[in-house]
């Protein structure tokens, strides 16, 4: 075992040969005991006929090359879904073509998070949704803490962190910051610095209600940007991770999967929700899209839209 130092200064364990996060204040039954790989675990489909669109074929070929630049396999992405993305990435890159985006990345490899985010997008905001972070402020998060210290939250595909710091300044309100671990993670490096640095635009926060705006955010020097507290940020971590290949360890009071699963296959996508329903303590909350139903896992019950908790069956 090795010490790792996190954004705030603490250390924690990590079991090198992984690099899965064994958080020692995890139960060590509640720890994942090996590396995922959901992409390699699926059924391989029959090999299709020999492509007749060249433009498809080159385009399965750039995604494939993409994600691996990266540690990631595009094969448990929906083809379809990467494929509608293409113009955003050739765009950011200034490229004319699928080959000649590839020899710009070739030639500037920090160009590949760019792309990756473009590929795969992150839609996130504050308070996002005001039926949902109603039902937590006024039940979930009140529960949860009234039974013992410290929340346990996981935020996957995080983007720049807003949800997560939404959450934050919740529990901040109810003096339930300390004790507990928030975590973001998300597969574009790009969208990780941006969470760190806590930094929004004046639109970014307008759903921000007024005095919480005041008590944990700053005003930039340059006018117009708020930066998120120095106090909510170092309450919250911040990590690299594809949710294919590596399931955090723990048992989580809260965790957020929002309009993630559209871009898996439908057999990847049915795999994650078992594995987070798992990864979820009995009576912990898992917020997903409205429009998505994880209908593969048994104990989740709605509790409201895109809201669901785990319960004993």
């Amino acid at each position: 075992m090795r010490a790792v130092k996190f954004e705030r200064g603490e250390k924690h364990t990590v079991s090198s040969p992984t690099s899965q996060l064994t958080h020692i204040i995890f139960p060590a039954l509640a720890r994942s005991r090996k590396a995922l790989d959901l992409a390699r675990a699926v059924e391989p489909r029959p090999s299709p006929p020999a492509p007749t669109d060249d433009v498809e074929h080159e385009s399965t070929s750039f995604f494939a090359w993409l994600f691996g630049r990266v540690g990631m396999d595009s094969r448990g992405y929906r083809v379809e879904t990467l494929q509608r993305r293409l113009p955003a990435c050739l765009r950011v890159l200034h490229a004319s073509s699928l080959s000649h985006a590839r020899r710009i990345l070739e030639e500037t490899p920090s160009l590949v998070s760019v792309a990756m985010s473009a590929t795969l997008v992150g839609v996130t905001s504050f308070f996002r949704d005001a039926a949902v972070f109603d039902l937590l402020r006024q039940e979930v998060l009140p529960s949860i803490v009234s039974s013992r210290a410290g929340m346990y939250v996981w935020s996957i595909g995080c983007s720049d962190g807003a949800e997560l710091y939404s959450v934050a300044l919740l529990l901040a309100e109810i003096d339930a910051l300390v004790g507990g671990l928030l975590l973001g993670t998300d597969c574009r490096e790009d969208a990780l610095t941006r969470a760190r640095r806590g930094c929004f635009d004046a639109d970014a926060v307008t759903r921000v209600p007024p005095e919480l705006l005041r008590r944990y955010f700053v005003e930039t020097e340059a006018g117009g940007d708020w930066q998120v507290c120095p106090q909510i940020r170092r309450s919250v971590y911040w990590r690299a991770a594809d949710i294919m290949r590596a399931q955090e360890p723990g048992a989580w009071d809260l965790v957020f999967f929002r309009n993630a699963a559209m871009y898996f296959r439908p057999e990847v996508a049915e795999s994650l929700w078992e594995l987070l329903e798992k990864s979820l303590r009995y009576g912990g909350v898992l917020v997903v899209g409205k429009a998505e139903r994880p209908t593969s896992a048994k104990q989740l019950t709605a509790i409201g839209p895109g809201v669901y908790r785990r319960i004993r069956t």
